[in-house]
């Protein structure tokens, strides 16, 4: 079975204000062209369709569209999509009996039934190709209830669910999971756990008898080493803040049962990278001579890169703009370093009041909640409860 990978697209995100309408649209034109050249048996899309669990109508237009152009490029491949922790399950699943028209499967959520008989709507036919296990993006907490008292939930679902594909592909079919979740192995921690920004579980948690696992939620592309079968995020298609500035792409994957999976991937042409500039910070008024240096054609989204001998002039974002007035250019903000505290640890994460603006409630909510002391089962129960009640206003405002 051959597939395209993707995930995170998180349509409707803007770069600190400024819009990115025409950079979606751009994404989409290169991956229809990619699905038109490779004509896959499968297109999977792992979660994060959205930024918001409320997007836009504009926004829903263009996924709507774009995913009738996905259909055009390749009438016979399916779409399978999940829903990650950024989508609203019910919202993407609200046409979701229109979309099996043009073999478009839409999984949102979990919808449980006192039998087995439920899992059938997360294991999807591929045809006489292979077989897609579609998980989406589901606290742990909100798993089924495991069999055993002191078995963990959510590695009890996916226990339970592969035995059931195990039961059903009889004609040795290759197998792909879907999960929007992170995870890596215990004996080499992925370098979002080492900056203490994420939470993550062991890869054993996904259990076993698939043949490739496409993920989502890493926005960078990245495969877990030593797992006995490829277990893959394929990365975001876009960056979705500074700490992006990587190649993104999409994976394309040929899938046998029982055998490697053979693995390429397709590098994106962003229309606006991201760039950090200069490469180690310097006083304002030499970054500010970096700037004016930028070349004028190149649109890419800028951050200043400052040391702080005390703050910033009143007048600091007035004088970048100024310094780009005739370039193509986006500025959007400074990443500052106190000349104080230059000794902090390396792998810490710092967020700058500007950056802190682009952190959606639920990553506010999960540092302060961290910070407090919070971990485990009980910070993700508190995350769940907050995302079902910031959905309830966001649907409330949007009526």
């Amino acid at each position: 079975m051959i597939i395209i990978h993707t995930s995170d697209w998180h349509l409707g995100h803007e770069m600190y204000n400024y819009r990115r309408e025409d950079e979606f649209e751009d994404f989409f034109r290169q991956l229809k062209s990619i699905v038109a050249d490779t004509q896959p048996d499968a297109l999977l899309v792992s979660g994060d369709v959205y930024h918001s669990t409320v997007p836009t109508i504009p926004t829903q237009t263009m996924y709507t569209e774009a995913m009738l152009g996905l259909h055009e490029a390749c009438p016979t491949m399916h779409i399978v999509v999940t829903a990650g922790n950024h989508d609203s399950a019910s919202r993407l699943e609200i046409d979701r009996s229109l979309w099996h028209h043009f073999h478009v499967h839409v999984v949102g959520g979990l919808v449980r039934a006192e039998d087995d008989s439920w899992l059938d709507r997360h294991i999807i036919r591929i045809e006489d190709k292979g077989i897609v296990v579609a998980v989406p993006h589901v606290f742990k907490q909100n798993f089924p209830p495991a069999e055993s008292p002191n078995e963990d939930r959510q590695t009890a679902f996916f226990k339970r669910i592969m035995r059931k594909v195990a039961e059903q592909n009889v004609e040795g079919l290759p197998i792909v999971l879907m999960a929007h979740l992170a995870v890596q192995d215990s004996n080499e921690p992925h370098e979002y756990s080492l900056a203490g920004n994420m939470e993550f579980d062991d890869v054993s948690t996904l259990g076993g008898g698939y043949d490739y696992a496409a993920l989502g939620h890493l926005h960078r592309p990245s495969q877990v080493p030593s797992a006995s079968t490829a277990v893959r995020y394929c990365g975001s298609p876009l960056p979705i803040s500074f700490n992006e500035e990587y190649e993104h792409s999409v994976t394309i994957a040929e899938v046998v049962h029982g055998q490697p999976t053979r693995i390429e991937t397709r590098p994106f042409k962003l229309p606006r990278e991201v760039h950090t500039i200069p490469a180690e910070p310097v006083d304002f008024d030499s970054a500010l001579k970096v700037l004016k240096k930028w070349p004028s054609n190149d649109p890419s989204y800028i951050r200043l890169n400052v040391m702080l001998g005390g703050g910033l002039p009143v007048d600091a974002s007035e004088q970048a703009l100024n310094a780009i007035r005739d370039k193509q250019c986006r500025f959007c903000t400074f990443r500052t370093v106190d000349k104080q505290v230059e000794s902090r640890p390396t792998d810490r994460i710092d967020v700058s009041p500007d950056e802190f603006r682009e952190l959606n409630p639920l990553e506010v909510a999960q540092r302060y909640l961290e910070s407090e002391g919070k971990s485990g089962d009980e910070l993700k129960e508190l995350i769940g409860m907050m995302k079902k009640t910031i959905e309830q206003i966001e649907m409330e405002a949007a009526k």
